[in-house]
């Protein structure tokens, strides 16, 4: 679960990147980027990180992540023919200009863009008809694929059919002078966490003090350090619940957890199962 920023390299013939992916298993490496990333997963299943949600996907899942949403797509590894595919949109709200997000015309689309700063996953009938467009948006050259994404973002918004997938967060997105300094906290964390974290060696990283990291931190993730490192020990957690036989005390201390029972309520309070219950619903 550890979020790297990703700098989507230009392209002089397009404007937004699109991109359909085939491959074993998704690149498993959380990630956020500056872009709005809309994403159609057509084969494999597994677990989806999309800020604080931790969701089961399947073939048919469709979400919009808005920009510097921390992500992930952990491909299930103990199933037959794991071939992993999906086709996503990357796009920049600047394509069009602050002007045309003034206009009355836009605004609505401009809402949808923002409220996917939650993470949304799309229901119904738009779902089906968002997942036909994508399917075809590739295809197409010039102008056309730019009102092919302004078709698509009209039919999410008009519609209304998805469900938000994260907690709120507030205005705080992470920009690239503060990459460099939370990736080094993020190594640290990835590195280590199985073993005794150190609040302080965290802050150390930042070049911090611990009071002033601690309040960097929370205003830059909308989290604290130890939500985060609760977080990246869970997702960890999730993992193995899936693919491995360990049994839930092995994988508590496997994943840095000194105590079953808080183990089993920071499970519950991320996933919103106990881990028995994650393993029953995603482990078949």
């Amino acid at each position: 679960m550890l979020p790297n920023f990703e700098k989507i390299e230009a392209n002089i013939n397009h404007s937004f990147h699109i991109n359909h992916m085939k491959v074993d298993y998704f690149p498993s490496m959380r990630h956020f980027h500056p872009e709005v990333e809309i994403l159609l997963v057509i084969q494999g299943t597994g677990t989806r990180f999309v800020g604080d949600s931790v969701e089961a996907f399947v073939p048919g899942d469709l979400v919009m992540i808005g920009p510097n949403v921390s992500h992930e797509w952990c491909s299930d590894r103990n199933t037959e023919n794991s071939i992993s595919e999906a086709i996503y949109i990357l796009f920049n709200t600047e394509i069009m200009g602050n002007d045309f997000w003034s206009l009355p015309e836009s605004r609505i689309i401009l809402k949808i863009i923002q409220q996917s700063e939650r993470g949304i996953k799309l229901t119904g009938k738009t779902r089906d008809e968002v997942a036909y467009l994508m399917k075809s948006i590739d295809t197409l050259y010039g102008f056309s694929r730019i009102t092919m994404l302004m078709t698509i973002l009209e039919m999410i918004a008009f519609n209304g059919e998805y469900q938000y997938l994260a907690s709120p967060v507030l205005n705080n997105a992470i920009n690239e002078r503060d990459t460099e300094r939370l990736n080094k906290v993020y190594k640290y964390v990835i590195d280590n966490f199985q073993h005794a974290i150190s609040l302080q060696k965290a802050a150390f990283f930042a070049n911090l003090s611990t009071a002033a990291f601690c309040r960097y931190f929370k205003k830059r993730t909308n989290k604290t350090f130890i939500q985060f490192l609760n977080e990246v020990r869970i997702g960890q957690a999730c993992r193995l619940l899936v693919n491995e036989n360990y049994s839930i005390a092995e994988i508590c201390y496997t994943c840095g957890f000194n105590n079953n029972s808080y183990f089993i309520r920071q499970f519950k309070t991320i996933t919103g199962f106990t881990p028995l219950g994650y393993r029953k619903k995603f482990a078949d």
